[in-house]
């Protein structure tokens, strides 16, 4: 079995526990009936359908199957591993959006455009350094982050009528 079919079933019981969690503790949350509100704004709901969704994505994983023959790769394939180094950078740029970009830094969509523009650069420098493509790949970031950022912006200020920092 490749490493990827050994690790499929506990990481999808994991995700499976983690949706199911999250739905059961949104429909503990109050309903806010007595208030007169709008079923379809009620607090737990959001958190519910991603609580299913999580958990409906949990046994899809679990139930996955490997790949048919022993020692038969998928092309880029390295059995699911990450480099270490791109797991750290992951991680130090989520903290520093979330700790230094959310609230009392700069506005959400500059923030936002920084993050992915970031997050696109570091990822991809090694690739376009070998390939002798880094102009068009710092272009193609930073259009990728203006887009990004201009969207999750007014998604989340228009359509779930969220305040921005």
């Amino acid at each position: 079995m490749s490493a990827r079919g050994t690790h499929d079933r506990p990481f999808g019981l994991f995700w499976l526990a983690l949706g199911l969690a999250i739905a059961f503790e949104s429909w503990r949350m109050p309903r806010l009936e007595e208030q007169g509100i709008n079923p379809y704004t009620i607090p737990g709901l959001v958190p519910g359908l991603l609580g299913l969704i999580l958990g409906i994505f949990g046994v899809v994983l679990f139930f996955r199957r490997a790949p048919m023959a022993e020692g038969v790769a998928l092309e880029g394939d390295d059995g699911g591993v990450a480099e270490p180094w791109r797991v750290a950078l992951a991680f130090l740029l989520c903290v520093g959006f979330g700790a230094g970009a959310l609230g009392h830094g700069p506005p959400f969509w500059l923030g936002a455009g920084l993050f992915l523009f970031l997050a696109i650069i570091l990822f991809e420098y090694p690739d376009h350094k070998a390939a002798g493509t880094l102009r068009y790949g710092i272009t193609r970031a930073a259009l990728v982050a203006a887009i990004g950022a201009a969207a999750i912006t007014l998604i989340f200020q228009e359509i779930f009528l969220v305040r921005l920092p």
